[in-house]
């Protein structure tokens, strides 16, 4: 008999998920190697026990192995007498330093290969030698003070294994069959029909209070509430997991969503009876039971680094449920950043368009194309772990797009025969990729731009292309590409850089319009400024009004700062673009023409509401979130005076203008 070793994460001393994921890799392992696995650390996880007011039965905690079914010969270690057999430990490196891959005659120099390994230097696999071993293990130990090495065993499945097809579908259709024990299925599919149609939240509290590198302290109920509101419809039944239904947090989430049900609290109040006839009656039970519920909402939001979240996120992809992997907030520090336990300085290092995680990259693999800063190992789960009919039929990821390793190599081969300018607001950039090297030079001023502005945090690859028919506009990775002649490119190109970032900043009020500035006082202008020759724009800058950003005027709601384009990030040696620093904003005026015969201009003030209703039609915002976009302007038109001003003659509007928020100037001075 041949045996595989095998430590569950922390020795089973985690939590219910991190022990699902770890009991995962040694199943795959043991199926693998064709061995008996020896299932070390299958005890109750300890992180997840919670006392229910005594309505659950905490003396027998449950075992992954109590929850799921395991789909390989197993035992436990006191079973078997392994003294005097051969042994060897496989590896001495936490699983998410290398890549297993299977079988050992893949190609691990090939461009697929690299990319599935990201930054992972070190491959492991099983060889003959290996077969004649009675005792492979895949063991723990304590992390040694001033070492780099800790062999912990914790990783989701997708990440870890490198498999050809015909493996793969092997493996997958072995993890099929790693699901939850009948009676478990058959009470959460009992609660999910007597629910109906419903969204679910996965909002975890408990212990991130005293996590090092969460934000759990510092969150707000309304961002929540904010986050869902991109999603969720609240007149739908919303299911909540949380570990503290009755934190003060809920208060207004409650009020906000009234039709809603705190999943683990519902299944003890309105099926008590069949909760007790299960084989584990217990929290873990109950916990298991509430991801299994969650798992068939409609739409699902949940919390980053949590691995209760990726389980979830997982069961929904291979149940054939639309699962975009969305969550209410980033939790990640900026690098570098102090923490404290449950606490550190919000960031948004990992960008988030409506939950989901926007690709700043190109690749094929999940891992490849968002931020860097994730250990993909743990801190979140990939659509590559879908087990779908097609992985089943081919053994081909379901994930992976068309072409495979050749969209990174054709991506680089491309990269490298055109020139690029980054785009920067705050710490984000959008690149802007071309073959006319002298249009994007002539181009880069305009967005605070530098030809040699390097990389950093690039969340969209823009392509402008130009022939004798006119000029396109397309985002690397989407179908969809607009035209324009090339008087029209400037202002289309920042109309699409525009969206990209309004979709990654939700805090601003995005518009289309221009903004100036005089004595650090903002002025935005909307509405119809004139053509190229005959423009009340050029006017004012005339009259001594710098310009900020023309096209694109991005308000930072909170504190009524307009934020141009680059105006946070220059190369080291380059002079900042004229104007690009965050301004006050003081005033904004909506414009419009008037006929030729019309006199006594006038700027009139107009009342909140009819601001809203003028600002709409400029607002990009309200082209992704018309709810949130509301909100916003009206944020904005409350705080500051707004007027609208007919013209005909710019001379006479420039200076009217130029009146009108000098005097403001004035009075708050």
């Amino acid at each position: 008999m041949r045996y595989l070793y095998y430590t569950n994460y922390q020795s089973g001393n985690s939590g219910l998920s991190n022990g699902i994921m770890s009991v995962e890799i040694g199943v795959i392992l043991a199926h693998l190697t064709n061995r008996l696995l020896i299932l070390d650390g299958n005890v109750s996880p300890p992180a997840n026990i919670v006392a229910y007011d005594g309505r659950v039965s905490n003396q027998k905690p449950s075992r992954i192995t109590d929850l799921l079914d395991i789909p390989v010969p197993w035992i436990e270690p006191d079973a078997v007498d392994l003294q005097g057999l051969g042994s060897l430990e496989l590896t001495n490196l936490p699983l998410w330093d290398f890549a297993f891959y299977f079988p050992k005659t893949l190609n691990l120099s090939s461009n697929d290969a690299r990319s599935f390994a990201r930054d992972r230097n070190h491959w492991l696999t099983v060889t003959g030698e290996h077969d004649r071993i009675p005792v492979l293990r895949l063991s723990e130990d304590p992390l040694v003070p001033g070492t780099q090495h800790h062999r912990t065993n914790l990783s989701y499945y997708s990440y870890q294994f490198y498999l050809d097809n015909e493996t793969r579908r092997s493996v997958y259709s072995l993890l099929q069959r790693m699901q939850a024990k009948r009676p478990f299925a058959e009470l959460a599919e009992l609660v999910v029909r007597d629910i109906g149609p419903f969204n679910a939240v996965h909002l975890r509290r408990g212990d991130f209070k005293v996590t090092y590198g969460v934000t759990t302290l510092d969150r707000k109920p309304c961002e929540a509430i904010e986050a869902m509101d991109q999603v969720f419809e609240r007149k739908d039944p919303l299911v909540i997991l949380t570990d503290e239904r009755d934190d003060p947090f809920f208060m207004e989430i409650k009020l906000a969503y009234p039709d809603h049900y705190f999943i683990d609290w519902h299944i003890l109040d309105n099926y008590g009876p069949e909760f007790a006839q299960l084989p584990q009656t217990d929290s873990l039970s109950l916990a298991y039971l509430s991801q299994l519920v969650a798992a068939e909402a409609k739409e699902f939001i949940g919390t980053m680094t949590s691995t209760f979240t990726g389980i979830i996120q997982r069961y929904r992809g291979s149940r054939g449920k639309h699962e975009t992997f969305r969550y209410l907030w980033n939790e990640l520090p900026e690098s570098g950043q102090g923490i404290e336990r449950g606490q550190h300085a919000f960031s948004e290092c990992i960008p988030l368009d409506r939950g989901e995680m926007i690709e700043q990259f190109r690749g094929p693999y999940s891992w490849n194309r968002v931020s860097q800063l994730l250990n993909p190992a743990w801190m979140r789960e990939w659509p590559e772990s879908f087990l779908t009919p097609a992985t089943f039929a081919t053994g081909a990821l379901a994930a992976k797009p068309s072409g495979g390793a050749d969209v990174l190599t054709s991506y680089a081969a491309a990269s490298t025969q055109q020139t690029v300018i980054h785009v920067t607001f705050e710490n984000l950039q959008v690149a802007v990729w071309s073959d006319d090297a002298v249009m994007l030079q002539r181009l880069a001023p305009e967005f605070g731009a530098h030809l040699h502005t390097q990389a950093r945090n690039v969340i969209a690859n823009l392509e402008i292309s130009i022939t004798a028919a006119g000029c396109w506009i397309e985002q690397r990775g989407r179908p969809a590409r607009a035209s324009c002649d090339k008087a029209q490119l400037s202002v289309l190109l920042k109309q699409r850089i525009g969206m990209i970032f309004a979709m990654a900043r939700h805090q601003y009020a995005w518009l289309g319009a221009t903004a100036f500035a005089k004595a650090g006082r903002g002025l935005v202008i909307a509405g119809d400024t004139g053509g190229p020759n005959d423009s009340l724009l050029l006017t004012l800058q005339k009259n001594g009004w710098e310009l900020l950003d023309g096209g694109l005027v991005a308000v930072r709601v909170d504190d009524l700062m307009i934020v141009p384009l680059g105006a946070r990030t220059q190369p080291e040696g380059a002079a900042a673009h004229s104007g690009r620093v965050p301004t006050s904003f003081t005033r904004l005026v909506i414009m419009a023409r008037a006929p030729l015969y019309t006199r006594n201009a006038a700027i009139i003030p107009v009342s909140p509401a009819t601001a809203v209703a003028a600002l709409i039609g400029a607002s990009l915002d309200f082209q992704i979130d018309q709810h949130r976009a509301v909100n916003l302007l009206c944020r904005l038109v409350e705080q500051r005076p707004i007027a609208q001003f007919q013209w005909n003659r710019p001379l006479e509007a420039a200076q009217l203008v130029s009146n009108w928020a000098d005097t403001l100037f004035e009075t708050t001075a």
